[in-house]
């Protein structure tokens, strides 16, 4: 019989002995003492594992002794079983792997522990159930990542242990449901023969791009109908394979990668390339003929905002988003011009964007006609015609123009002078010292301290010259400009070679003020009619002087005769690289559905080093900017934030707004709000500061979006 003084004394064995007081209340007096949690630690030991010997019970009246039998064991060390692992993702469907913990303890044993917390980077390569060690991929990027357990050491310390978890995504897709046997042509080996193989055409080879690009159109030529093709892109840990057959006269000798599969690709190993490469089974001979392969470098950039361009071929404004590639007509062609030269034109050009997004200046009808400047966030745009905030009026005539940064005044370039227009009434500000004749093409620096511009044309107006000089003209006070100081200039020559590019046109500052990328040709012109005019994209400080050697953009400008124009900075500094969109009549893809042989105007993206130093390229090979219309000739890119109003603008409806929310306020006024937790933005939504995204977002130019680092 146990008696109440033996009952203490075994209560005092367990606890001794690391059991806790739930379980030493529950320990009989028998041969020895043995428990689930490990002595000192507290460490819970996996139920199923060997507990180790039982603790003799001591002697009545001798605690001493008992202290000394009892083995104190310590937690020294952990590792992760196992300490490697891979899974493959195929297809999108989940791939897991179950992780655990071992423990080794000062006695020399190791046993399995069952109270580890497990972690994970945030990645969208894999998540692990923090209680089990579960890991999941769930096929959304692939890449080596860290696992992380942490038990409760001795004396309060924490012990950590870690295992390298290998995520491969693999996806294959069928086009038009071909037969999986399809695949098996090409697992053998390839055979070498560039006059049979099949030639990539887009993307081109070493383009830098951003990491949200929509996924673009693989081109490419050769081959005949009964051929099959892979298009194989992968990195290191991901590949995307899509298998093709030609199919006779329609078909495009394309693919318009799968978004998600893109995506994938675009978030795994994020610092090596993605390598596109296209593989031709020719039907007729049996044989799989190797490709050519390219390389694509991901910058860590988020280009957001909504691009406007002028679509030459219909004289009207487009816009694309430049998250999803999304185009849009921009506002409603201007009414018939009622009379004069030109009656019945519903042409809109000369277009620009303030630095906010919020208006556009354009002009109406043709050359030296009324100008209008329109609200971009008006919930009335789409109206025919759409509401100006000015104009048009027969005194209010310019060509180009640019907005200070805050939007309340433009320069404007009206026949060959500069003149500052206040944005609020349409009116002439007198007095503003800005060149008055043989100037053209402003553009207003971010940081609203300088206009840089071309001066010392030589034609009638500033759509046409054949020669000028790259210059700027700081700002002196709110409304007034100084001294001209020229920059670049278009020749040094008195009587240049016949085409000679001496021209020097469509200046455009870099993001941080510091850099003007401008076109250097034998035109302000990319071409007339028929005519075209050769020119380059180069970039010079806005500090330099004449002397001062610009930097020719070559990989942005590509090979051949010059044949880049009318560059234009997009509002990021990301990844490295300032962005600068621009147009060319270089090839697009092939024949069939891009632009090739055609010469057609299309936009580009180059990236350019945020960081230029002398004598060496800043810029990278271009990507073609996707959303725009094959078929018609695109020029005159300007990039801005979404077009919406700040928290605190006045607004008339919610759609107003890049917070989503217009609220009447206690002054009885609509304004722009913060939305509250339940309505805050998503990923791709518009916002006006990151408070507005939900958790985990940031707000990039007016979007909601994930950090790109």
């Amino acid at each position: 019989m146990t008696t109440p003084r033996t009952a203490s004394r075994c209560l005092v064995i367990a606890l001794l002995a690391g059991c806790s007081a739930e379980e030493a209340t529950q320990v009989s007096c028998g041969e020895g003492v043995v428990c689930a949690t490990d002595p000192d630690t507290g460490v819970r030991l996996d139920a199923a594992a060997d507990r180790g010997p039982a603790v003799d019970r001591p002697r009545p009246n001798d605690l001493g002794p008992v202290r000394d039998a009892i083995a104190i064991r310590e937690l020294t060390r952990i590792v992760v079983d196992p300490p490697t692992a891979t899974l493959v993702s195929r297809a999108g469907a989940p791939a897991t792997q179950a992780f655990s913990v071992v423990g080794t303890f000062n006695d020399g044993t190791t046993r399995p522990l069952a109270n580890g917390t497990w972690s994970l980077p945030v990645s969208l390569a894999a998540t692990v159930d923090p209680n089990t060690g579960l890991v999941t991929a769930s096929g959304g990027a692939g890449g080596v990542i860290e696992l992380t357990v942490r038990v409760p050491g001795p004396g309060g310390a924490e012990l950590s242990a870690t295992a390298a978890v290998t995520v491969r995504v693999e996806r294959s897709v069928l086009v038009d449901r071909l037969v999986p046997d399809v695949i098996e042509h090409f697992a053998r080996p390839p055979v070498s023969d560039p006059a049979r193989r099949a030639t990539l055409r887009y993307p081109l080879d070493r383009a830098v791009i951003p990491t949200n690009l929509p996924a673009p159109d693989v081109q490419w030529e050769g081959g005949a109908a009964g051929d099959f093709y892979r298009v194989l892109i992968q990195k290191p840990h991901a590949s995307v394979s899509a298998y093709l057959q030609h199919t006779g006269a329609s078909f495009g000798y394309h693919w318009a990668v799968d978004p998600e599969a893109w995506r994938a690709l675009l978030e795994s190993d994020p610092a090596d390339p993605l390598v596109i490469s296209v593989d031709r089974w020719d039907n007729a001979m049996r044989e799989h003929i190797g490709g050519e392969s390219i390389s694509l470098r991901v910058a860590r950039a988020v280009l957001s905002g909504t691009i406007y361009y002028w679509d030459l071929s219909n004289g009207r404004l487009m816009r694309l988003d430049a998250l999803t590639g999304a185009r849009s007509l921009t506002i409603a062609n201007p009414p018939p011009k009622p009379a004069g030269a030109g009656a019945g034109s519903r042409c809109i050009a000369c277009h620009t964007v303030s630095r906010d997004g919020r208006y556009l200046s354009a002009e109406l009808w043709g050359g030296d006609e009324p100008s209008v400047a329109i609200d971009l966030t008006s919930s009335e745009l789409s109206r025919d015609p759409a509401p100006t905030v000015y104009g048009p009026r027969d005194d209010l005539r310019y060509l180009f123009s640019s907005f200070s940064p805050d939007s309340n005044y433009l320069v404007i370039n009206r026949g060959n002078s500069m003149q500052l227009l206040e944005r609020a009434s349409g009116m002439v500000v007198p007095g503003s010292g800005l060149p008055a004749d043989h100037a053209a093409h402003p553009d207003w620096a971010p940081d609203g301290m300088s206009v840089a511009l071309v001066t010392n044309t030589n034609m009638g107006w500033a759509v046409d010259f054949t020669r000028g000089d790259l210059a700027v003209v700081p700002r002196t006070a709110t409304t007034t400009f100084g001294a001209l100081r020229v920059v670049h200039r278009g020749t040094t020559d008195a009587a240049p070679a016949a085409g000679a590019l001496v021209t020097d046109a469509h200046p455009t500052f870099s993001p941080d003020s510091r850099w003007i990328a401008f076109q250097h040709g034998t035109n302000s012109r990319g071409g007339n009619e028929s005519t075209h005019y050769p020119g380059r994209l180069e970039i010079a400080a806005a500090s330099a002087t004449p002397d001062t050697p610009s930097l020719v953009l070559a990989n942005a400008n590509g090979s051949g005769e010059p044949d880049s124009y009318w560059p234009n900075f997009s509002p990021f500094d990301q990844g490295g690289y300032f962005w600068v969109a621009f147009y060319s009549r270089r090839d697009y893809g092939n024949a069939r559905v891009g632009t090739r042989g055609t010469r057609r105007r299309q936009i580009w993206v180059a990236a350019i080093s945020n960081r230029p130093t002398a004598g060496n390229d800043p810029s990278q090979v271009p990507y073609w900017l996707p959303g725009q219309d094959t078929a018609l000739d695109n020029m005159s890119a300007y990039w801005a934030p979404v077009a919406c109003r700040m928290n605190s603008e006045r607004c008339s409806v919610s759609s107003e707004c890049c917070s989503g929310l217009c609220e009447r306020g206690p002054d009885g006024i609509f304004a722009c709000t913060p939305p509250p937790p339940a309505m805050c933005r998503r990923e791709g939504t518009t916002c006006s500061t990151t408070s507005d995204c939900c958790n985990g977002l940031m707000c990039f130019n007016r979007v909601c979006g994930r950090d790109p680092g």
